[in-house]
């Protein structure tokens, strides 16, 4: 499970790959709930994600919160060769009721596998973790350029919008141990969907994470813009395709022209 790391190693890059197989009935908002396609969604994913290991990334921690079956996942990893380096959480994680909503579900899974997970808990020395937690059916097909042009330090690190609202992009952040106890441990209470889905949760935690905390480094805007593929569960369209990709190249040239207009 532990990946060895050389003394001069100074950070280990985990990624935590959130997943829900089978959602339940009565979710707001989520339109792509067919397990089957939904455990494709991880497949694709989790093969575009393990090279990654010999690049970027030293573990990979696969988080599932329905109790659903992911040996096909696992035989994946085996006939990979990463099985020392990919760690399979799966528990029932889904006693609330369905109208919270996936954020709420999502950061509850979260602190689950920050308390259980034997990779982000091993007692290696010499080395700081840095959490890279992505909705687990989304490839971030930049996620090499995301990290290795990382701020230099930070206890949380995530994307903001301004523009045309204040939105926090939750499906890829980074956080470190302290950075997660300290900001975000328990933020699922806080999450609870709105019943008349006036409010999104993305536009409650941007004002929540704007409370400054003692000793916290937060960095509010990603470097690069990550470029994502894979079906959005609100409405079933994929990010890579049409004006959702048209989105991600009108943000990538306004981040490069327009640094302090955050779209």
């Amino acid at each position: 499970m532990i990946f060895n790391h050389t003394s001069e190693r100074k950070q280990s890059n985990i990624l935590l790959l959130t997943a829900t197989i089978t959602p339940p009935a009565g979710v707001p908002l989520l339109q792509r709930a067919n397990p089957h396609d939904r455990l494709q969604d991880y497949e694709r994913s989790l093969k575009f994600y393990l090279p990654l290991l010999n690049r970027c990334i030293d573990s990979i921690v696969f988080a599932e919160n329905s109790n659903s079956d992911v040996s096909v996942l696992q035989n994946m990893v085996d006939l990979a060769g990463f099985t020392d380096r990919v760690e399979f959480i799966v528990f029932d994680g889904l006693d609330h009721p369905p109208i919270y909503g996936r954020a709420y579900g999502e950061f509850k899974l979260n602190d689950y596998v920050m308390n259980n997970s034997h990779i982000i808990n091993s007692p290696t020395q010499n080395r700081e973790i840095l959490v890279w937690k992505v909705t687990g059916r989304y490839m971030v097909k930049n996620l090499y350029r995301i990290i290795t042009r990382k701020p230099s330090s930070f206890d949380i690190y995530y994307n903001c919008r301004h523009v045309p609202k204040r939105w926090a992009d939750m499906f890829l952040m980074s956080w470190t141990i302290k950075g997660y106890q300290a900001c975000l441990q328990n933020m699922y209470h806080k999450l609870i969907a709105d019943k008349e889905q006036l409010i999104q949760p993305e536009e409650v935690f941007i004002d929540l994470m704007e409370q400054p905390i003692p000793n916290i480094k937060i960095v509010r805007r990603f470097n690069q813009i990550p470029l994502i593929d894979g079906y959005r569960g609100s409405d079933n369209q994929n990010y890579s395709e049409g004006k959702n990709l048209w989105k991600f190249y009108l943000r990538s040239i306004g981040c490069k022209l327009f640094p302090w207009l955050w779209i």
